[in-house]
């Protein structure tokens, strides 16, 4: 079975947008999110998870810029 590159490309552009929409509650300080391990203290992992989130943007833009220029022939 062949692969559409255009619906791929389309695929990923959708979760690009989900991502940034994710991330800017979290950039503007509007979103906090925190982790706790039994009956330890909340631990702030906002940043954790803006850095995380960054790099799958990163890479998730890496693979779009692939498909673009490598598999989508006009």
């Amino acid at each position: 079975m062949a692969v559409d590159w255009r619906e791929y490309a389309e695929g990923v552009e959708k979760q690009l947008e989900q991502l940034r929409r994710d991330l800017e509650p979290l950039e503007s300080g509007r979103m906090k999110l925190g982790e706790r391990e039994g009956s330890n203290a909340w631990r702030d992992v906002t940043q954790e998870a803006i850095d995380r989130n960054r790099q799958v943007i990163a890479t998730y833009e890496a693979i779009l810029k692939d498909v673009r220029e490598n598999r989508i022939k006009d």
